[in-house]
């Protein structure tokens, strides 16, 4: 694998079926602790969500707002990013399928009651996302593809395209524990804020919340 073989587009139809099963994972993996209080250990909610999220347009885990990073058949990662003030509608579209989901038997009743009073709990760690920004939501790279330049090129990848947009800045939110940390710093995001929730670090291991950014 060399960095010229990486392509670098937007889900296709067809990648959007394949790779499904690994989307939930990879979401998974930018920030475990959360996801894991949010959704519930074991993953079982978070995939269920992600999928229905995946198929619909305008919802936070949208395969229509996602570009991927492949190499033939190969998933080697995905960004998933939106203009910023997207985030709250998104979020909102995504709670809409509430219904249906549950009249499906996707989930129950008190899975998404659980869901929802935890996520309220664990928002209050993300500065708000202002006008004028892309929201990078998620950049992640199955473990053994670490390394090979496919972070690199999906984030270089967003940052043209939000210039391309006419936005001010590029903004994405990170737990200060995460090794990407160090990644977004060197590919050059900086911090602009953090944020700490007592309670959710006291009682569930959480460190602080750092949004970054970069100037486009």
């Amino acid at each position: 694998m060399t960095a010229k073989s990486i392509q670098i587009a937007p889900v296709t139809p067809d990648q959007a079926e394949a790779f499904a099963g690994q989307i939930p994972g990879l979401i998974r993996a930018t920030g475990p602790v959360s996801y894991d209080y949010q959704f519930g250990p074991g993953g079982s909610l978070l995939e269920r969500m992600v999928a229905a999220s995946w198929a619909t347009a305008e919802t936070l885990f949208a395969s229509a707002c996602t570009t991927l990073a492949t190499e033939g058949d190969e998933l080697l990662g995905l960004e998933l990013g939106f203009e910023g003030p997207n985030f709250y509608r998104f979020k909102d579209n995504l709670v809409a399928l509430a219904g249906d989901l549950i009249a499906q038997g996707v989930v129950t009743f008190d899975e998404l009651k659980g869901l929802g009073d935890r996520a309220e709990a664990a928002s209050y760690l993300n500065a708000h996302v202002p006008e004028g920004v892309y929201y990078l939501h998620a950049l992640s790279t199955p473990e053994q593809h670490r390394g090979k330049g496919a972070g690199k090129r999906l984030l270089a990848a967003a940052i043209e395209r939000a210039r391309a947009a006419g936005h001010r800045e590029l903004q994405l939110d990170v737990l200060a524990d995460n090794p990407a940390v160090g990644f977004y710093q060197a590919n050059g995001l900086r911090i602009l804020a953090e944020t700490r929730s007592p309670m959710l670090s006291r009682d569930h291991g959480f460190p602080s919340e750092l949004r970054m950014a970069v100037t486009l």
